[in-house]
């Protein structure tokens, strides 16, 4: 299984403004700092949620897809690993020729709703591709939207609390823990494994 990133977002979840009043800071010397806090921040969040927070577009190659955890109602459930799922864009099984086949959206339906989201197939089974190694292609969308007013509020302030939690302390360990304010934002957001 590989996930890869094929559109990443366009903002984050906390604009430049937001940060320097949370820092209070007036001035523009630091702006590209701050920036770069931000992103570094909004990732560590996505890292500890296991969440998208902004959207984007993910493709996921699969061998098969009876993978531990990730099938459920004997078969015909598929979990994506990426939550909240906005949409399946498009799956592609490939033969052992190479020759992709997308998979018609009339033979399966995409549960956003669900956390993680999930493929259910309306009747038969899945597609079984014929390449043993990455024979299923699976692009979607991930995030909660795309504007940052769509990202729940505690995990925004998550996004803030590093950002100025790295910022007060950039000259010290690189690799600090979690705050305690902010692990209690993140709390119930983190994924449970599959």
């Amino acid at each position: 299984m590989t996930l890869q990133l094929v559109t990443p977002p366009t903002v984050e979840p906390v604009t430049l403004s937001d940060a320097k009043a949370f820092l209070r800071i007036g001035t523009d010397h630091d702006d590209d700092l701050i920036l770069q806090l931000i992103a570094s921040a909004r990732q560590r969040v996505e890292a500890e949620t296991g969440r998208a927070l902004i959207s984007r577009t993910y493709r996921e190659w699969l061998d098969r897809w009876d993978l531990p955890g990730r099938m459920a109602d004997n078969g015909r459930q598929f979990r994506l690993t990426m939550p909240p799922l906005i949409s399946v864009n498009t799956i592609t099984t490939y033969d052992a020729h190479d020759v992709g086949t997308v998979w018609d959206g009339a033979n399966y339906f995409v549960d956003a709703q669900s956390d993680p989201g999930r493929i259910a197939v309306r009747s038969g089974g899945f597609p079984r591709p014929g390449r043993a190694a990455a024979g299923i292609e699976i692009i979607f969308d991930a995030g909660y939207g795309a504007d940052p007013d769509d990202v729940p509020e505690a995990l925004r302030e998550a996004v803030l609390r590093l950002t100025a939690d790295a910022y007060l302390n950039r000259d010290g360990d690189s690799a600090r823990i979690l705050p305690l304010a902010v692990q209690s934002l993140l709390a119930p957001y983190k994924r449970v494994g599959l």
